[in-house]
């Protein structure tokens, strides 16, 4: 049986967030997020213009893209389907190990579609760029990749994503 510590707080909104005592400083805030995104949006929105329906797909990167995800695609104006795909180059390490393993794969086939490759974070790059090369050997039309937050500092592999919301310092 599992008994809960005494230091739990009653609801998750019992302590300001972030709490101090966990997060030393905010690197970026709400505001310049929700802006990046709106500003990804719009760039997206501008190169798929031409798009019909059926031929172009955002794919997601699961879990940790999520939340920036569903911001995303709500202002996306551009026809498109939603799909994800689940997979871990990190196993129980904080840095990528660069073999992918797919844990979940994408629900319909990309081939002569579109794609748009999703995630929250961009730092070694080497999953992004093994999932690039997977979208294209699948036969997809096109393979671009956007995240929120691009860690160059960290770069393992040749890729650089093609849309960037953010640019973030080597720091955690």
């Amino acid at each position: 049986m599992c008994k809960l510590s005494e230091e739990r707080p009653d609801s998750p909104l019992a302590k300001p967030w972030p709490d101090p005592a966990v997060i030393d400083r905010v690197l970026f805030s709400r505001v310049e997020i929700a802006a990046a995104c709106q500003r990804l949006a719009g760039q997206i929105n501008a190169l798929y213009a031409g798009v019909t329906e059926g031929t172009f797909t955002v794919v997601g990167l699961l879990t940790g893209c999520f939340m920036f995800y569903s911001d995303l695609v709500r202002n996306l104006t551009v026809p498109h389907t939603a799909d994800f795909i689940a997979c871990s180059s990190y196993g129980l390490d904080t840095v990528s190990a660069g073999n992918v393993q797919i844990k979940k794969d994408t629900n319909t086939s990309l081939a002569g579609k579109h794609v748009l490759l999703v995630d929250e974070m961009c730092d070694s790059g080497q999953t992004m760029a093994s999932l690039v090369q997977l979208m294209r050997d699948r036969g997809a039309l096109s393979v671009r990749s956007c995240v929120m937050f691009d860690k160059p500092a960290r770069r393992a592999s040749d890729l650089s994503p093609d849309l960037v919301g953010l640019v973030c310092p080597d720091e955690f």
